[in-house]
């Protein structure tokens, strides 16, 4: 089989509950997939989905490690964190592989590891990276890691967000982000905006959310849509929702609709999955 043994979600991490159960719910839904594309016995299926969705960061479940000495071909999913944890990334990930406690002929253990970002920034590039580079260290060679393209990268995001365009009537789109202000990281972006038909506005950076609304109404526009360009729903999607409904007083003909964070598009585990695959 040509699995690999432990898959790490890499997300950001917040202290919003909303954002961890959405992170969660994710990574259920993504090991729910993995276990059934390698056609596992529905039983243990069960126990690597619960696994991934109540096992804490600094404990590992005896029922991880039942299901993987019941068969060390079938992968495992853990959701880890860049920030907003107790500890630092590759202490998640160390901790988590140490106590798995496997046969010795399953080694090394085969590790795939996801970033689930949607821009190439200093996250991605850098941070990352660098975490990773400090798991050898602590586990030796008895892990073989391999990182996969940032969620962010893959193309069928242009068909998702296409999809949930076309649930709204807008006469032009807003596609916003949180921005980069690493070199070339916001280009993709633009690239995908360009192809949607959409304008670009960033929440950190300018052009700003604000400003991009009042130039399109200014040219006459009196139906917009925004689509965030965010995983998870948070501060900063309240934030948004905050700005739009304040800006909207002020412009009353005008109709403003804010679709939902990508989270809520069952398809985004299938790019998650075509990414391990390359």
């Amino acid at each position: 089989m040509n699995f690999p043994l432990c898959y790490f979600l890499v997300f950001h991490g917040s202290s919003d509950p909303r954002s961890q159960a959405a992170a969660e719910a994710l990574t259920a839904e993504f090991s729910q997939k993995v276990v059934y594309s390698c056609q596992v016995p529905q039983a243990l299926g069960a126990t690597l989905k619960q696994v991934a969705l109540e096992a804490p960061l600094t404990s590992c479940t005896a029922s991880l490690a039942t299901a993987i000495h019941a068969d060390a071909e079938q992968p495992v999913v853990q959701a880890v964190y860049l920030e907003c944890q107790p500890l630092p990334l590759h202490q998640q990930i160390a901790t988590q592989l140490q106590k798995l406690q496997l046969p010795p002929h399953v080694a090394p253990i085969r590790c795939v590891i996801l970033p689930v970002f949607l821009l190439q920034g200093v996250h991605v590039m850098e941070d990352i990276p660098a975490e990773l580079s400090l798991v050898q260290p602590l586990l030796g060679t008895s892990v073989q890691m391999t990182l996969t393209p940032h969620l962010g990268s893959h193309p069928g995001l242009h068909r998702i967000i296409t999809e949930q365009m076309a649930t709204v009537p807008a006469e032009v789109w807003v596609l916003l982000a949180h921005g980069s202000r690493r070199p070339g990281a916001n280009h993709p972006l633009e690239a995908l905006a360009e192809a949607l038909g959409a304008v670009v506005a960033y929440w950190s950076m300018p052009p700003d959310l604000e400003s991009c609304l009042t130039d399109l109404v200014s040219q006459g526009f009196t139906q917009i849509g925004i689509a965030p360009f965010f995983l998870f729903p948070g501060a900063i999607t309240d934030a948004i929702a905050a700005t739009i409904h304040q800006f909207s007083l002020h412009t009353p003909a005008v109709k403003l609709t804010l679709i939902q964070p990508l989270n809520t598009c069952p398809e985004l585990t299938d790019l998650l999955l075509d990414l391990i695959h390359k």
